[in-house]
């Protein structure tokens, strides 16, 4: 392609792909963004948007720091967006309550909430009767629940929109429609793409492009296991009571939007790049709707979707420098937590290709953490399963 080529070439135009973009036109690099569809159309299309804190490990480690530090970074990223771009990104500060059922999960509920003020988060207990006073819409037999109240949501594609925008506005060029059928190298560095527009050239180059991303590293031997994991999801209209909090539990979550309908959300289905929504998947939803607040089921279905979220061999995010070719970096695989992990991301990705090196923050993170064979632990060991 002509003119003048890229500081960096960013392959992938979901959030996580907006969001290095962001940080790096920020710093003065010269940006372009590729994308196969338009901006926001995978898993940042499908996503809930809940901005929610990490909940579900033993004791605080490096992954929850590292969840709470991007978790922190969202009101002035929100404020800075609304401010450079003019778009609002549909943030609801609802506050969210973790649900128990029965007393095992009540139990296990209580037992996380120290290790969780200890990183800094607002966290409370509360029984069963505050709880369905505080939230009408709860199934009436709940046995208790925990409070965030700093938690929130917003809408994921229109925060990839913004990232984007912001973007852009600092001089990034954005080219949409535009597949990448392999990439550029000389030698053991990475020169850029080749698409169907045509060659990028580009001083570094970054594979953002979730659950796809896997197939664009294999033809330079690089191991990077992501693979598409589906999220089916409806949204509900007309609620009565109206659904005030996010409300999480049953192995799902019941969103509450801005524009004041409800998301339902979400399964898990290992099915390949089909991103279809399917009669289980819907029967699954209405189930988690009758289990945490049964008032919404006489509530007006008026969306359903589904949506391919890049997940990992072992249940971390692949964040760093490609191992055996300069000048390329990696982010992806950030499963259920995209959204969640997309400021944190950002800033360290392009801090990192500036200074062309890693942040030290990324160690848990290095992509070449597979390329030995030696086992590593798991992301549930870490941080444990994560509803998202």
């Amino acid at each position: 392609m002509s003119g003048q080529s890229p500081d960096v070439l960013i392959i992938g135009g979901g959030v996580i792909g907006c969001a290095i973009a962001h940080y790096l036109a920020k710093a003065g690099a010269r940006v372009t963004i590729v994308e196969r569809r338009r901006l926001a159309q995978e898993a940042s299309w499908a996503s809930a948007g809940l901005i929610s804190p990490p909940k579900a490990t033993e004791a605080p480690t490096a992954h929850a720091r590292f969840e709470k530090r991007s978790f922190d970074a969202y009101p002035a990223l929100i404020e800075e967006l609304r401010e450079t771009t003019g778009l609002s990104v549909e943030h609801n500060r609802s506050g969210e309550l973790v649900v128990a059922r029965d007393e095992g999960e009540a139990a296990a509920i209580r037992r996380m909430l120290p290790w969780q003020r200890d990183l800094g988060l607002a966290a409370e207990w509360l029984d069963g009767d505050e709880v369905r006073r505080r939230e009408p819409a709860l199934h009436p037999e709940m046995r208790g629940a925990a409070w965030f109240p700093e938690v929130g949501s917003v809408r994921a594609h229109r925060l990839t929109t913004a990232l984007a925008r912001s973007a852009r506005s600092r001089g990034a060029t954005i080219l949409e429609e535009t597949p990448v059928l392999g990439l550029l190298t000389d030698g053991d560095r990475a020169t850029g793409a080749r698409t169907a527009a045509g060659e990028i050239r580009a001083g570094a180059t970054v594979i953002a492009a979730g659950a796809w991303t896997a197939q664009l590293g294999a033809p330079l031997g690089l191991l990077l296991p992501t693979r598409p994991v589906r999220g089916q999801m409806l949204a509900l209209a007309g609620a009565e009571p109206p659904l005030r909090h996010v409300i999480s539990g049953a192995g799902g979550y019941l969103i509450p939007r801005a524009d004041g309908a409800v998301a339902a959300g979400a399964t898990v289905d290992e099915g390949g790049f089909d991103a279809r929504v399917t009669p289980d998947g819907l029967v699954w939803l209405a189930g988690l709707i009758r289990a945490l607040a049964p008032t919404l089921a006489g509530a007006r279905v008026v969306e359903t979707w589904a949506g391919l979220r890049p997940a990992s061999a072992d249940g971390l995010p692949l964040l760093g420098a490609a191992p055996g070719w300069a000048g390329l970096w990696v982010a992806a695989g950030h499963f259920r937590v995209g959204v969640l992990l997309a400021p944190v991301t950002g800033e360290l990705l392009a801090a990192s290709i500036r200074q062309g090196r890693p942040d030290p923050a990324l160690a848990p993170y290095d992509p070449a953490r597979f390329a030995g064979g030696g086992r590593r632990a798991t992301g549930d060991e870490l941080h444990g399963a994560r509803a998202g």
